[in-house]
């Protein structure tokens, strides 16, 4: 019976064992595979966009207010008094270098030139018949000296009257538009009295106040751009210019140097007193490599710039040029064809992931 009972109790004690055994192996197993298979970190990617880098031409240019006037703005002057018999274009129309305008009193002139004709052609021949006659000694040459200075008299009295038949009547001297009329058909006016305006507006005068800083910078013979005002929020290509002259000194006032643009209007698109833009090209530099101010980061007191290469930030040292617009002109540390980071880099550092956005 204690035989019996030792047994069970060794065979208790076996099956504990057992028990114990694989309950220690069961708690193990998920330690032993967390060990086995760390989490790795994740490497942040920061999003980007690029500008890649190639070498271009750019124009930086100055725009200043302007103001238009005629090339030629003429006062036409009665050259002789009377009455005005006639007038012919209207206020507005255009007239023709050379386009009769008005005429003074043109009836007695032209009786005068007349009379004057008979007169020269009478003394003309009595001048002939005593040259004749003193080759025969028919006559003395006193008699053909006065016959001969009385056809000088008539001949110039002639020229005369032919220079006052065309004085009667008042041209235009340019081709232009008869802006205004000053006399009416049938008023008595007197030698000098302003009778007409005529101004030529196939060509224009742009006037600009160039400011001291600028004037240096343009020439004469150089062009220029003159835009008028925009209406209803329409843009406009502008015309062409050409400067013409720079006033050499400053108007004291203004401390302001004039110059004169002249401007081809043949299509009749600007007026005479308009307001206008007026650009000149301050500089032009060809082929360089230029970048937007923006891309441009502060570094410990320096400007540096980032590009992409190969998914890796790497930052550059650079030398700056000239500023041009909205443009930083790179003269060291970029070079054509490089990927050239414009947005995100405030965020990044030497080395860091990037990636393009988009992708």
């Amino acid at each position: 019976m204690q035989q019996s009972n030792t047994q069970f109790v060794s065979l208790f004690g076996a099956l504990l064992v057992m028990v114990l055994t694989f309950s220690g192996c069961g708690n193990d197993a998920p330690e032993t595979t967390g060990r086995q298979a760390p989490s790795q970190p994740q490497v942040k990617v920061t999003n980007v966009a690029l500008y890649k880098v190639i070498p271009q031409d750019i124009k930086e240019t100055i725009t200043f207010p302007g103001t238009l006037e005629a090339w030629e703005d003429l006062t036409l002057a009665a050259e002789m008094a009377g009455p005005i018999r006639w007038i012919g274009p209207k206020e507005g129309d255009r007239v023709k270098k050379g386009e009769a305008i008005l005429r003074i009193d043109p009836e007695r002139r032209e009786a005068e030139l007349s009379r004057d004709q008979v007169e020269y052609e009478l003394q003309q021949k009595r001048m002939e018949r005593r040259r004749s006659l003193v080759e025969r000694n028919l006559v003395s040459q006193q008699e053909f000296e006065d016959a001969r200075k009385a056809f000088e008299q008539a001949q110039a009295q002639l020229r005369l009257s032919k220079v006052a038949l065309d004085k009667s009547t008042l041209h235009s001297p340019v081709d232009g538009i008869l802006d205004r009329l000053l006399v009416d058909r049938g008023e008595y006016v007197s030698e000098g009295t302003a009778a007409a305006v005529v101004m030529q507006v196939n060509r224009l005068r742009a006037l600009v106040d160039v400011p001291e800083k600028e004037v240096l910078t343009l020439s004469v013979g150089e062009t220029a751009r003159v835009f008028p005002a925009p209406v209803n929020g329409t843009t406009d290509p502008g015309l062409s210019g050409e400067i013409i002259h720079i006033s050499y000194q400053a108007d004291p006032a203004t401390r302001t140097y004039q110059a004169k643009i002249a401007v081809d209007n043949s299509e009749g698109t600007l007026r005479p007193g308009m307001i206008v833009q007026v650009g000149f090209t301050r500089q032009e530099l060809s082929q360089v490599i230029a970048v937007p101010l923006y891309a441009l980061v502060d570094r410990e007191g320096s400007k540096v710039v980032y590009i992409e290469q190969d998914g890796k930030a790497q930052m550059r040292q650079i030398k700056i040029g000239p500023i041009v617009g909205s443009l930083a002109v790179i003269e060291e540390g970029l070079a054509s064809g490089d990927r050239l980071i414009v947005k995100g880099q405030q965020l990044i550092s030497d080395g860091v992931a990037v990636v393009e956005e988009g992708l």
